[in-house]
């Protein structure tokens, strides 16, 4: 079965190096990218059914100024079990109830923690 992720980063050096992470570690894969906040929301608003994975850069916002993480947490929360966000910094994402739950990981993060936190999410 095909699987599909949603990768939302403005770095398209980290999108690379995430698309080329996730073929590695499924076989049978879609990757829709996006750069920004407000089509992460548009692409997760007209998608015929739930992505498997969304990975998002927690830096990223929309127009009013709602990040990625929130967005996912307050408009699509069927998605929150299988998110993953990067961070740029550690603490970035904040703790307690405003924290959309999910994986973090800090930028950078190496190949094996990344694909561990991947086939947690997404057992093959």
């Amino acid at each position: 079965m095909q699987m599909r992720l949603l990768v939302a980063d403005d770095n398209l050096d980290v999108q690379e190096l995430v698309n080329d992470i996730l073929l590695i570690n499924f076989k049978d894969v879609v990757v829709d990218r996006v750069l920004d906040a407000d089509t992460l929301r548009a692409k997760l608003g007209t998608a015929r059914q739930r992505y498997d994975l969304v990975i998002a850069a927690s830096s990223l916002l929309d127009g009013t100024g709602k990040s990625a993480g929130a967005i996912v947490r307050d408009e699509f929360p069927d998605h929150l079990d299988k998110m993953i966000l990067l961070e740029d910094t550690a603490g970035q994402e904040p703790s307690g109830p405003d924290r959309a739950p999910g994986a973090v990981l800090t930028k950078p993060f190496s190949l094996d923690e990344f694909g561990d936190c991947i086939r947690r999410i997404c057992p093959r």
